[in-house]
């Protein structure tokens, strides 16, 4: 189930795309929502369709603080995470720590993307000229809200 920021951004689009490609090559159905980047927009969602939601989904979160309202929810309800419950995030700036146990997120180096954007900037205002785009790889951190 991906739970999804409810925001017109492209970041939020590339990881809801993202999502619905690997759903598909795993023919299963995608189901999605979208909230407020919240944690209390997901945990309430999580809290009132606890019936609905069978054993051994995971959630992949579009953000650490829905998957920390994710993973509240679940733990409030009798869940057990990972046994019965996967949570992902993205981000991994601090909320992923400070869950129990820790959410397995996607960081992003905010420190290098900051200081490369100031360097961009710089030539761009020393040449004048369009300095392109940068790609930065991401990486998996895992913490304890997945099964091995």
């Amino acid at each position: 189930m991906y739970v999804g920021i409810d925001s017109k951004e492209s970041f939020e689009y590339s990881r809801e795309a993202g999502y619905l490609q690997q759903v598909q090559e795993k023919r299963m159905v995608p189901e999605l929502h979208r909230f407020g980047n919240h944690s209390h927009l997901s945990e309430d969602f999580i809290r009132q369709n606890w019936n609905k939601i069978p054993k051994n989904t995971a959630f992949i979160c579009a953000s650490d603080r829905l998957a920390l309202g994710v993973e509240r929810a679940i733990v409030r309800c009798g869940g057990k995470v990972p046994d019965e419950f996967g949570v992902t995030g993205f981000d991994g700036v601090f909320l992923n720590q400070v869950a129990s146990p820790k959410i397995t997120t996607i960081k992003q180096s905010i420190i290098q993307m900051g200081s490369a954007c100031g360097e961009t900037l710089l030539d761009k205002i020393q040449s004048g000229e369009s300095q392109g785009s940068l790609v930065f790889e991401p990486k998996l951190s895992l913490g304890g809200t997945l099964r091995d």
